[in-house]
């Protein structure tokens, strides 16, 4: 795993200072730390959407800021891509692979930290860039520049990031249809359920959803996906069957929650 942040980014150098000083990250050379076998490196790109992706790992995890009308402060977890149009970094119509399994263990333990802060958690559909060959997550701190700041919000991601990396296990991955930005049916399955899940395709999406984008749905993801989860009561009837008839012509079982 190869942990990112930039020190140009409020929330991204908040968490990370919490990771040097308090989760024994040594320097490793120039803008570099380590532990075991993790490295941390301060990208220092301007805005963390451009952090470098061109590394040989099974997973990078970028530390970053969320931002939202919503000024709740709010610790998120999510898998970068583009269901439509690139409007904040990466290429358009372009799914990065998904890891699902070190979501759900990243998730699980930013949920802990959250409740222990007394802030609300949530994972998120795919949105914005940038786009990789490789696994990548973010982790995220939000709504506004003073959550950036907090401090024990960057405790808090620092913690949930150590504990993750010490967790190997893995689930079965499901690709999920239906909710909002925040949805909450998958959210709460991703805490309790066996399941865990790779790409999140917002209910928003589904009408301009394409063969070409359900295929990248189902194959860019660093375990084979089971199933297609659907969210039956966050998508209308005419959208459930499209789901279903490409879960058909693809070959995937499809189960509706």
């Amino acid at each position: 795993m190869i942990i990112l942040f930039s020190s140009k980014n409020i929330a991204s150098a908040n968490i990370a200072k919490h990771l040097i000083e308090e989760h024994g990250f040594s320097p490793n050379g120039t803008d570099e730390w380590k532990k075991d076998d993790i490295r941390l490196i301060d990208t220092k790109v301007e805005l963390i959407l451009d952090v470098p992706t061109d590394f040989e790992t099974d997973c990078l995890v970028v530390l970053s800021t969320h931002k939202s009308k919503n000024q709740d402060r709010m610790l998120t977890a999510h898998i970068p891509g583009n269901w439509g149009k690139a409007e904040m970094g990466g290429e358009s119509e372009k799914l990065n692979i998904a890891a699902g399994s070190r979501l759900k263990i990243l998730f699980q333990e930013i949920a802990k930290e959250a409740e222990r802060v007394g802030w609300k958690s949530s994972i998120e559909a795919d949105h914005h860039g940038p786009t990789c060959e490789v696994p990548i997550i973010f982790v995220e701190i939000g709504t506004t520049e003073t959550e950036w700041r907090d401090e024990e919000a960057g405790k808090a991601i620092a913690n949930a990031v150590v504990r993750g990396m010490k967790r190997n296990e893995t689930y079965e991955t499901v690709f999920g249809v239906g909710g909002g930005h925040y949805p909450r049916l998958f959210t709460k399955m991703e805490l309790e359920s066996a399941y865990a899940f790779g790409h999140m395709l917002p209910k928003y999406f589904v009408d301009a959803l394409t063969e070409d984008m359900f295929r990248q749905a189902i194959v860019r993801n660093a375990e084979k996906v089971a199933k297609v989860i659907i969210s039956k009561d966050e998508v209308n009837a005419r959208q459930r069957e499209k789901i279903i008839g490409l879960c058909g012509k693809f070959g995937v079982k499809y189960e509706l929650m």
